[in-house]
């Protein structure tokens, strides 16, 4: 018998959950994360319906990724090719776009000569944002980007 599409998604999610949370215990190396969520991604990828289903697999790969180099402090060449791979993606939601662009911005004092690149995705997740009808979303991304930018500010990156 076969799972309804709500199902499988689930499964999705929890197995990406779970994942994380291994890494998080485990104290695992960015590259044992990176294969591990490449396999995850190549693995369901096979089992998704649609384009738009393998997309967005790539999607919350490239994002996880990104954001665990983020976090671990990551130079830019392990940093670039994730980035550069949403970026042709898209993002698959505005919560999504501004996250990505945050820690963008926040990990310029590893590569502050990307200044530019940076506040430039941030300056439109941030018009993105302001186009919001729901307030306390609006509110909660608003808040996110000032936060990015008092980050960066802080080890003397400034937008350009």
């Amino acid at each position: 018998m076969r799972r309804s599409r709500a199902n499988w998604w689930r499964t999705v999610a929890q197995e990406k959950d779970y994942l994380f949370l291994s890494f998080m215990h485990s104290e695992a190396p960015f590259e044992v994360v990176t294969s591990a969520l490449q396999d995850f991604e190549k693995r369901y990828r096979r089992e998704a319906r649609t384009h738009a289903e393998r997309v967005h697999l790539r999607q919350l790969a490239a994002i996880e990724i990104l954001t665990e180099a983020f976090s671990t402090g990551r130079p830019w060449k392990d940093f670039a090719p994730h980035l550069k791979r949403l970026k042709q993606l898209g993002y698959p939601n505005l919560w999504k776009r501004v996250h990505v662009a945050c820690i963008y911005v926040q990990a310029l004092p590893y590569f502050p000569e990307r200044a530019r690149d940076a506040f430039t995705l941030l300056a439109d997740a941030e018009r993105r944002v302001k186009r919001l009808r729901n307030r306390p979303a609006k509110t909660q991304l608003l808040n996110s980007i000032a936060h990015a930018r008092q980050e960066a500010e802080r080890y003397g990156v400034l937008p350009p």
